[in-house]
């Protein structure tokens, strides 16, 4: 229920309990007319103002009913305020992250074009990097519009985890080459089949890697581990340059971003992904200042035909 479409009951209200003032003793009359009148404030808009009206007969009843009407209301507008807030900053959030990308873009492009510099493959370099730092970043909103739409179909599929894993990994070997850290890889040779969306998993795995990247300033040991654990495999995903917050849980809301900035996106749209194909994602502080980002999926067996 919308706080407008309870204040119209709250106007139904008073217009009811001011039709009962015709009936009753003068207590009740008397007890009848402050509801009336609280119910009205309630009707103008004045969500602060609350009905107290002793006793435990009909008008005590009518009069809490409608204090726990205001109360929701109130409560529903807050959080509106807030999620108009919040979206407002990812707005804000993500015209930074796709202008400082687009204008290094054009710097580079426009050096390359007047000959300016001796390094062009190092501009070129630059250049594919912020690309794809901007292709990443319109997959993330492409997500978050079909979720929040209720529009995201996914077709899930006998789908090899650990060949994803490798090629998420190989996807970022330029940027890990260029932060010089030692890289550590541990996959399984064999198969290890899941049941899932191809693209919603290479996003989910991509997420996670380029945050660990992002967020590892720092860090001189990035790692990348799976394994079969019960019914599941789990991907860790670790660097030594970072430390989470206590509240870590809040990495995972839409427009709650880390240290190094961004627009919050990436781990939100990741879980959201991973719930929906039956995974999880949790996040951890680990021995030696290890940062571990933990991609859960249910084992699928699928015999060979």
């Amino acid at each position: 229920m919308t706080w407008s479409v309870a204040i119209a009951i709250a106007a139904a209200a008073a217009v009811a309990f001011g039709a009962g003032l015709a009936l009753g003793t003068a207590r009740q009359r008397s007890r009848l007319r402050r509801i009336t009148e609280g119910a009205r404030q309630f009707a103008r808009g004045n969500l602060a103002h609350r009905i107290i009206l002793p006793g435990d007969d009909e008008a005590a009843e009518a009069a809490e009913t409608l204090n726990t009407l205001a109360d929701a209301i109130q409560h529903e507008r807050e959080t509106a305020t807030a999620r108009d807030a919040a979206q407002r900053q990812l707005l804000a959030d993500i015209s930074h992250d796709l202008r400082t990308p687009i204008t290094s873009i054009a710097g580079y492009t426009d050096a390359l074009q007047r000959g300016l510099g001796d390094e062009p493959e190092r501009y070129l370099a630059v250049i594919a990097a912020k690309t794809e730092a901007l292709a990443q970043l319109t997959d993330d909103l492409f997500y978050a519009a079909r979720i929040d739409a209720d529009d995201l179909e996914l077709t899930p599929a006998p789908i090899d985890l650990a060949e994803a894993v490798r090629r998420s990994v190989l996807g970022f070997e330029p940027q890990l080459a260029g932060a010089d850290v030692r890289v550590d890889v541990g996959i399984p040779d064999g198969r290890c089949m899941v049941e899932a969306d191809q693209s919603a998993l290479s996003r989910i795995l991509s997420n996670l890697v380029s945050n660990s990247i992002h967020h590892g300033a720092g860090m001189t040991t990035f790692a990348v581990v799976m394994e079969r654990r019960g019914p599941d495999y789990l991907v860790s995903v670790s660097n030594d340059g970072a430390r989470l917050p206590e509240d870590a849980e809040r990495l995972f809301q839409r427009g709650v971003t880390g240290p190094a900035g961004g627009t919050g996106l990436g781990l939100a749209i990741a879980r959201e992904l991973a719930e929906r194909m039956d995974g999880s994602i949790t996040a951890g502080n680990g021995a030696a200042g290890v940062v571990t980002f933990t991609l859960s999926m249910p084992a699928a067996d699928f015999s060979e035909t």
